[in-house]
């Protein structure tokens, strides 16, 4: 397999072979999009960012181990490693001899098998077109869970399977303690006894292996579905646009992603196992049914009395959880808020008004705590007050049956065993009913971020749209940030030829700063239209657009990183000569070599070890270094 070093260097052969199958598949795929996406710090595509990309684009992909004398049996093409790291697609596999195209080679390799698996590791990519995409814009609640649980349903069958033997064994030895008790110990059975105590011994062995082990399988599913909420999360809440951010604190927002540990505890914990359990008591009660009808239905006079504290508990329950988290939401914000003006506070040295402020809302949100927890310990005691007068009119009435003769004592104390296995699961039911109102709250407050619209976002369908020459043109627009506030613009007419460079004055709050945002597509325009190039870019796709242009705003943000990583963060693959070269043009380049480790220096949150003068050319630099077709300088000094 021949290949030019130089083109081999140079070249992303993951991401041409890639490009390739999808094509082939009709699905259009934009390499320079892939790249933006995907591509972490400059690297080539691995097989991980394949197969995510992939998916991105609507392949259904896996990866997996082969070789080459099994290519007959393997649907192609597929998507291969070479031993040095770099990928080529299999076509066709005929005779003993592979069709191979290398993204290095100008046409395709006919290579006997032999041949190829010298050079190929074994590693292979399947793809096909995937028959259905899942819908983007799917309502976020309950109902999201049930497609992403029965994605791992053989992993949940062994949970079942698990849960089914658990039970069985628990049925069974209430069983040894009636024989015991009824024939062992009445005939003086020394021998059946320790048989009976060594099999007891062996299911209650194997009823700790397959509760832990069915446990481990629960814990294993759930955390997959938490990964995928989680990454979907974060996903949404980067794709929203800039007026969502705008009109919420960012207390706000942080508080509704940390709901997102509610969700976890509830998922894993043992609310699907608990249902298995319950519907495992139907058979229980079959059992404790042919032992006494009368004791019962003492146990199922019990189940009426559960319902109504759960009907009780319910919407009070629900608006104490509601008060807890407004509360605690009130004070992230607030927590949020002073630390990052917290040089203001210092300098206007308020520091005594924030505390009392801070100690109001404290007592406010552990009161609001405090309320809910001890609505649900009453819950708590009053269904275990329930479940003890259960116990007590079992033993009351099953000893009256024993000494009647109606009942044995094996069966008696068999009967109580089988019905202290049914309030069991009744009781963690009460709990688990708090829990759900908890995660409802929690599922209601994320679907604030996950059923927000988001930006135009990357669709594979549409037709790349040219580099940006740079022509800016407003026709008639007005615009306002609130529906109940003034327009900041109205009916403006603006046009800006390619290479012309312009100045905008005016008053604080006229509307320049509006006019730069509007350009990026942060915002649109209420009426009129804004084109570069002739399109209107409220067509266009918003990361497309944004790569084109470069700006400074007027406070420059910076990330705790260093200042190399800052200035390439929109290019993290750029050379250091590049960003030598891109700080030299902003001026930055003599006061970052005076730092102690120059472009390795940390700047700390925001860029705090830094000035506001560093902070700006550094800013300057990073935009210069993605060469913009249009530069915005936002209150430019």
């Amino acid at each position: 397999m021949p290949h030019c070093t130089e083109r081999k260097q140079s070249m992303d052969t993951g991401l041409a072979c890639l490009v390739t199958v999808a094509r082939l598949y009709g699905l259009p795929a934009d390499p320079q999009q892939l790249r933006h996406s995907h591509s972490e710090s400059g690297k080539t595509f691995d097989e991980r960012t394949i197969i995510l990309a992939g998916k991105e684009l609507g392949l259904k992909i896996r990866a997996l181990n082969s070789h080459w004398k099994r290519l007959h049996k393997t649907p192609l093409p597929a998507i291969a490693q070479h031993r040095d790291g770099r990928w080529f697609i299999i076509a066709g596999f005929k005779d003993d001899r592979v069709l191979i195209q290398d993204p290095l080679e100008s046409k395709p390799l006919a290579l006997p098998g032999e041949i190829l698996g010298k050079s190929w590791e074994g590693r292979l990519i399947l793809a096909t077109r995937r028959a259905r995409v899942d819908d983007p814009d799917g309502r976020f609640d309950f109902g999201w869970f049930i497609p992403a649980i029965l994605k791992y349903r053989r992993l949940l069958g062994e949970v079942l399977l698990a849960s089914l033997f658990v039970q069985l064994f628990a049925l069974v030895t209430p069983l040894f303690f009636q024989v015991v008790v009824d024939k062992v110990l009445v005939h003086k059975g020394l021998t059946t006894l320790h048989v009976l105590a060594i099999g007891l011994l062996g299911i209650s062995l194997f009823e700790v292996v397959l509760g832990g082990l069915r446990s481990y399988l629960f814990s294993h599913t759930t955390n997959r579905v938490d990964v995928a909420l989680g990454a979907k999360l974060f996903r949404h809440l980067l794709a929203l646009p800039i007026v969502y951010f705008e009109a919420r604190r960012v207390g706000d927002s942080v508080a509704r992603v940390r709901e997102l540990e509610n969700i976890r505890n509830f998922l894993t914990g043992s609310a699907l196992t608990l249902v298995v359990d319950l519907v495992f008591t139907f058979v229980f009660f079959a059992v404790m049914y042919y032992y006494s009808p009368r004791l019962t239905l003492v146990v199922l006079g019990a189940i009426p009395f559960y319902l109504l504290l759960s009907v009780w508990i319910t919407p009070i329950m629900r608006k104490r959880l509601n008060e807890k988290f407004n509360r605690g939401a009130e004070n992230q914000a607030f927590l949020v808020e002073s630390i990052t003006g917290v040089e203001t506070l210092k300098s206007m040295a308020v520091e005594p008004q924030m505390q009392r402020r801070w100690e109001e809302q404290l007592a406010g949100y552990v009161g609001a705590s405090f309320r809910s927890a001890n609505l649900g310990n009453i819950a708590g005691q009053t269904a275990g007050f329930i479940n003890k007068v259960s116990v007590v009119l079992i033993l009351w009435i099953g000893a009256t049956l024993v000494m009647q003769g109606r009942l044995s004592v094996g069966q008696l104390i068999a009967f109580n065993m089988l019905s202290a296995r049914i309030s069991g699961p009744i009781l963690r039911l009460v709990q688990l009913w708090q829990e759900f109102q908890q995660a409802g709250i929690s599922v209601r407050r994320l679907g604030d971020i996950l059923n927000t619209p988001t930006e135009p976002g990357y669709n594979p369908g549409r037709a790349a749209l040219p580099a940006l020459r740079g022509e800016v043109c407003f026709n008639g627009v007005s615009f306002r940030y609130r529906p109940d506030r003034a327009e900041v613009l109205r009916n403006i007419d603006l046009k800006i030829e390619v290479g012309e460079v312009i100045g905008i004055v005016g008053r604080s709050g006229s509307g320049k700063s509006t006019l730069t945002k509007l350009i990026q597509r942060l915002h649109v325009p209420g009426s009129g239209r804004v084109l570069i190039d002739g399109i209107d870019l409220a067509l266009v796709e918003p990361a497309w657009l944004r790569r084109q242009v470069g700006v400074v705003l007027q406070e420059s943000f910076l990330f705790n990183r260093t200042i190399r990583d800052n200035i390439a963060l929109a290019n993290p693959g750029s050379a250091m000569e590049q960003i030598v070269r891109a700080s030299q043009l902003a001026g930055a380049h003599e006061f970052i070599l005076e730092l102690a480790e120059g472009y390795d220096t940390l700047v700390g949150e925001r860029g705090a070890t830094l000035s506001g003068g560093q902070r700006q050319r550094i800013a300057l630099a990073r935009t210069l270094l993605t060469n913009p077709r249009i530069l915005i300088l936002d209150e430019a000094t």
